[in-house]
């Protein structure tokens, strides 16, 4: 979300500022202007969600600069802050529009409620778009003829499991704090499909957002970039180039990132079986298919050696796929054998931890309030992220990253309801240490806001 701060005073604006960045606004995405034709500069120039603006301003009064601004920035909300209480000034702000008319000095509760009605319009807006963009990015799996055209520019990448047990969690990923890039993601056989799309509020962010992928999959994942799209006419394409690469990661050294420029590899029928069984075998024993994965296993051990001969180089980036995706402390020709058919024979096996089970849920339960995530969980108890996931979704009947969320939830109504705590203090106490983080959440976890929960339930 970005602010626009009009007034002429400076240390009305430091307040304003200071105000904002303690409910969790980054200062870079606060903007502050002097006077009314600086505001338009700045509306003119960048996209704001919210702008709180003083009447009387040197060059340019706030009423006049909120009558022009509203041609070229009409999506931003409008505040009018003010120390006059002059029923024609509150006339004319209604007629324009605004959201409300403040009178100063501003308290912090007043900033903390525009705030938040400011974010669950966004949120609302957003979720209507999302509805949107999720069903043009299904319909891209359809590889129809008909044209499909997105409203804003998609940027498409595949994210592959290299590693078993090390899966990406789309939940967690969508649950992190972040609003300036929207991601649909679509999981099919290949991998997940992550479809991002950038803000109007963030244009250029996508680079950002995948230099985070690229940290967050490094060594784990890979990932594997498509070209921009603006509808559906070169998808086919390029799924196919994507897929292509996919396949054959496993006969070429670690990379965590694939560019939308590299072309698919050109490799002879003996690699390509190869990589098909290596990335088979991977899928088969994520999905705890014994037969399948003996099969591949089987392809594997007689024809790696043939590889070894002819393609030296490729056969030892595949072995050392096979070690890092199966966590082999050694992976040979002459060892693959033994270290398969243990592996086969000791992970297909059924498992009872019903006490692990149980002490993982309350181990949530009573942590809650911290930063908790899979991989956290999987270094304190032992488990594949994977597994774990699975515990969340058999004992509790839903992912993880809800299960958490419900948690938080439920102890922020009580608060809401039992206390007289700020929203601020409210999200801070559930693990929410950024308050529009704990706005935006509340608002996707109940369909309206805190003020809005706490102001309804008062009146039942």
């Amino acid at each position: 979300m970005k602010i626009l701060i009009a007034d002429d005073e400076a240390l009305v604006r430091r307040s304003i500022r200071l105000f904002l960045v303690n409910l969790g606004v980054l200062t870079e995405d606060i903007s502050e202007a002097s006077n009314g034709l600086f505001m338009l500069d700045a509306l003119q120039t960048g996209h704001y969600d919210l702008a709180l603006v003083d009447i009387r301003m040197p060059a340019m009064d706030g009423l006049k600069a909120i009558r022009q601004a509203q041609t070229v920035s009409p999506c931003t909300k409008y505040y009018i802050l003010s120390g006059f209480d002059d029923f024609k000034y509150a006339q004319e702000a209604i007629r324009l529009g605004v959201c409300d008319y403040i009178l100063k000095p501003i308290k912090p509760v007043q900033i903390e409620e525009l705030l938040e009605k400011t974010i669950s319009d966004i949120e609302q807006q957003k979720a209507l778009l999302l509805k949107d963009l999720t069903v043009y990015t299904t319909a891209l799996f359809t590889f129809t003829d008909a044209p499909i055209g997105f409203p804003i520019t998609c940027h498409p990448v595949l994210i592959t499991n290299d590693i078993y047990g090390e899966f990406l969690s789309t939940s967690e990923l969508l649950a992190k704090d972040n609003d300036k890039i929207m991601v649909v993601p679509y999981k099919e056989k290949n991998g997940t499909f992550l479809f991002l799309f950038e803000t109007p509020e963030y244009p250029g962010y996508y680079k950002n957002y995948l230099a985070e992928l690229i940290h967050h999959c490094a060594g784990r994942h890979t990932i594997i970039e498509g070209r921009e799209l603006q509808n559906n006419l070169i998808w086919k394409e390029e799924y196919e180039r994507i897929i292509s690469i996919k396949t054959g990661r496993p006969v070429f050294k670690p990379q965590t990132l694939y560019r939308s420029f590299q072309k698919p590899p050109q490799l002879p029928p003996l690699l390509v079986e190869l990589c098909v069984q290596c990335n088979k075998s991977l899928q088969a024993l994520t999905g705890n298919d014994y037969g399948k994965f003996t099969l591949s296993c089987g392809f594997l051990i007689k024809h790696l050696p043939s590889a070894v001969e002819a393609y030296p180089a490729a056969a030892k980036n595949m072995l050392q796929f096979l070690k890092n995706a199966y966590k082999l402390r050694e992976c040979s020709v002459q060892t693959l054998q033994n270290q398969l058919m243990f592996l086969s024979a000791t992970v297909m096996q059924p498992s009872s931890k019903d006490s692990v089970h149980d002490e993982l849920l309350s181990y949530v339960q009573q942590h809650y309030k911290e930063d908790l995530s899979l991989s956290g969980l999987s270094s304190i108890f032992g488990l594949s992220p994977n597994y774990i996931s699975t515990i969340f979704k058999q004992k509790a009947g839903c992912n993880f990253v809800n299960y958490l969320t419900g948690l938080r939830m439920k102890e922020g109504k009580r608060l809401l309801l039992e206390t007289r705590m700020t929203i601020r203090e409210i999200g801070i106490s559930v693990g929410y240490n950024n308050t529009s983080f704990f706005i935006r959440s509340f608002k996707k976890a109940e369909g309206i806001t805190p003020t809005e929960y706490r102001k309804s339930m008062v009146q039942q």
